[in-house]
């Protein structure tokens, strides 16, 4: 195995892990964080708030949608089959004989 499949292998274990929901509540917490320190510079425009705002701002706004988009991926990931809001793998990918093959029956 690769480093490079190591490091694959170990991203997708963790995105798997993590609820698409929390990612989701987490991104838009952070979202809102970032349009306050917009909002902070429109309404007291000072030179070094406007600059702040402009900075600062704009990379709390592309962390909103990295954990946006990581969520999109987490979901695509786990399949159709899978709650939101519970983390893990999809039934597909689970191992046989796990404890949610008498829950498949119903």
């Amino acid at each position: 195995m690769s480093f490079l499949e190591g490091l694959r292998a170990g991203a997708i274990r963790r995105i798997q892990r993590l609820s698409v929901l929390r990612l989701i509540r987490f991104s838009c917490w952070v979202a809102l964080v970032g349009l306050a320190v917009m909002c902070a510079s429109i309404l007291y425009p000072a030179p070094l708030l406007i600059i702040f705002a402009m900075s600062v701002g704009q990379v709390i706004g592309v962390v909103a949608v990295l954990c946006y988009v990581l969520s999109v991926v987490g979901d695509i990931v786990r399949g159709a089959d899978h709650p939101p809001d519970e983390p893990g793998p999809a039934r597909k990918f689970r191992a046989a004989g796990s404890d949610d093959s008498a829950s498949d029956s119903t």
